[in-house]
């Protein structure tokens, strides 16, 4: 491809941010919108899916074949989705590192990767591959998430008593160590308590972790539960349903890559399983 060929400038002087997007728009969301807007000659969209949530940070990157494209993008892009204006800016490298750009291959950053357009690879999305073949990136974040909608069966995890998160990179590396004995398959953003009790004596900051099965899930719950860490221990449990407004957004739940039709409605309605629960903090056992 020729931005294989750019050097380093030249391919993020081809490269645009676009923020204030809602957490719940997915790659197709954009390619629809650039579609919609004559920009449908992208290369790659760039965007952060969190495997757990199915939220994205609210922004991502657009790489386009050249920087005269990306320079009319950035003058005359003006569009919006769910009713938000899109913010329309060149890339910052330094932004794009602090963003989350620098990001270790393991099961909870598998969210980032390059989201291929619809016309390459033959509609298939490609990213990097870890050793057991499981396919990285956001197209793996929305199908990990959309099938722990559709059968949650006591595969996901509350780890709580966790404390205040320094970075990401710190993030993944501690609950990695933690569940160093287990095989999780994904792992979520670690989530700032409420108000009330955030000052409370103790660590109060929490994640979930996903498995593949009940019993993995149960087994990696049994041994950590209690445990002592710095500034106190975890507590861990299996966690409640998915909450309605992930589940089913207002954007509705789009099941798959789409194809842009100028339609903003989903295809597909939510299992009754889905939207049974507004509370996934954590149930006890039955």
């Amino acid at each position: 491809m020729e931005q294989a060929q750019q050097s380093q400038p030249d391919a993020l002087a081809a490269r645009i941010y676009l923020g204030n997007l809602p957490y719940t728009a997915k790659p197709y969301d954009i390619e629809e919108l650039l579609a919609a807007n004559g920009f449908d000659h992208f290369q790659k969209i760039h965007i952060s899916i969190d495997p757990v949530s199915g939220r994205n940070p609210g922004y991502c990157f657009v790489d386009f074949p050249d920087r005269d494209t990306a320079g009319h993008a950035l003058a005359s892009l003006s569009a919006t989705i769910s009713g938000r204006p899109i913010k329309v800016g060149p890339c910052d490298p330094k932004k794009q590192r602090d963003r989350g750009g620098n990001h270790e291959a393991d099961s909870s950053s598998r969210r980032w990767g390059d989201w291929s357009t619809q016309s390459s690879d033959g509609g298939i999305a490609t990213g990097r591959f870890d050793t057991k073949g499981a396919e990285q990136g956001p197209y793996w974040a929305v199908d990990h998430f959309e099938n722990m909608v559709e059968s949650l069966e006591g595969r996901r995890l509350y780890v709580g008593g966790l404390g205040k998160m320094v970075d990401q990179a710190q993030h993944n590396r501690e609950i990695t160590e933690l569940f160093s004995d287990f095989t999780p398959t994904a792992i979520g953003k670690r989530i700032t308590p409420y108000e009330r009790t955030r000052f409370m004596p103790g660590n109060h900051h929490y994640c979930f972790v996903d498995f593949e099965t009940r019993e993995q899930a149960n087994a990696a719950k049994k041994a950590l539960h209690t445990r002592t860490i710095p500034g106190g221990r975890l507590k861990v449990s299996v966690a409640g349903g998915i909450p309605n407004k992930l589940a089913n957004p207002d954007t509705g739940v789009r099941y798959g890559r789409s194809v842009y039709d100028g339609s903003r409605s989903g295809n597909t309605a939510p299992s009754n399983r889905a939207a049974a629960s507004t509370d996934w903090r954590r149930r006890d056992d039955e």
